[in-house]
This record gives structure tokens, C-alpha cells and sequence, in this order.
């Protein structure tokens, strides 16, 4: 069972805005909470297959671009989207 199903499965939502997620909890525990803050890039990759294009794209345009990290993360998002 996928981390987004058993989220779901106990009554929590996950929505994405464009490179954030959100957890609605529902009936989820402290300790599930947890569990799944420590696995958050696998959720993210679950709900948002081109995580790790974005990843590699921001990280490109701040280290090599000479972005700030706000200005890399949303000109890789608009990027990466257009491409889909």
C-alpha cells in the first residue's frame, strides 16, 4: 500500500500547490504524522512524479544560475511544468 493510501485510509489528505504539499490529518497520529514527515520526498514523489526534475533543475538555477533558492524553486517549477 502506497504512503498516499494509507494517509486516505485513514481519513487524512494530501494536496499539492505547485511544488508545496499539505497533510490533512484526519485520524492520523502524532506518531504516523512523523512517519510520514520522515518519508516526505517518497510522498511527494507518490503524488508528483516530476519531484526530482524539479530537484535537479532548482538546484541548478541557484547553484549554478546564481538564483536565490525562492526565485530557482519557481522558475524550475514554471520549467518543469512546461513539459508535461
Amino acid at each position: 500500500m502506497s504512503i498516499l493510501d494509507r494517509i486516505r485510509a485513514h481519513g487524512g489528505e494530501v494536496t499539492r500547490d505547485r511544488h508545496r504539499i499539505s497533510i490533512r490529518r484526519g485520524r492520523l497520529s502524532d506518531k504516523a504524522l512523523a512517519w510520514v514527515s520522515a518519508h516526505k520526498d517518497e510522498l511527494i514523489r507518490e503524488i508528483w512524479p516530476e519531484y526530482d526534475d524539479w530537484l535537479e533543475r532548482a538546484a541548478i538555477r541557484e547553484f549554478d544560475g546564481g538564483q536565490s533558492r525562492d526565485e530557482a524553486n519557481e522558475a524550475a517549477y514554471d520549467e518543469v511544468i512546461a513539459y508535461v
